[in-house]
């Protein structure tokens, strides 16, 4: 495998991060084979730096997601308590479900970390869900 300069590092640390180009046209936009990449992206300090790259990605979009999570929380809230007009029964039923969902995922995401910090709070917490499920919709047809 030839060497890459550190600027041509960097541009192809910025290509890959912008995934504008498949793997061919990366390794051809910046001079190599395909094969010369893939040996490059195999070298553990670049496994790193493209790790942390994903990494910081994943940050991006849990921000984001975190920034609008308000918003749609209000909104179900809006459609749940009837407080549009228009909104039909079915409509605030689904939208208390979604509410009880999102909350019930929080709780689950909250309880794995602390399941994780203590393995023996490994408990199954189904049979909860199930009789929240039975008190709120029992009788009511899907």
């Amino acid at each position: 495998m030839k060497r890459i300069s550190s600027k041509r590092q960097t541009a192809l640390l910025h290509d890959i991060f912008n995934a504008e180009h498949d793997v061919v046209a990366l390794a051809h936009k910046h001079g190599l084979k395909p094969a010369d990449l893939a040996a490059w992206a195999g070298e553990r300090s670049n496994q790193s730096r493209l790790a942390g790259l994903c990494a910081l990605a994943d940050y991006q979009t849990q921000l984001l997601l975190s920034r609008y999570r308000l918003l749609a929380a209000n909104r179900l809230i809006r459609l749940a308590t009837q407080e549009d007009e228009g909104t039909s029964d079915d409509v605030a039923r689904r939208a208390c479900v979604d509410l009880l969902k999102l909350e019930m995922k929080r709780a689950s995401a909250s309880n794995e970390v602390e399941a994780k910090a203590d393995p023996a709070a490994d408990a199954d917490d189904g049979g909860n869900v199930e009789s929240l499920r039975k008190a709120l919709f029992d009788g009511v047809d899907d």
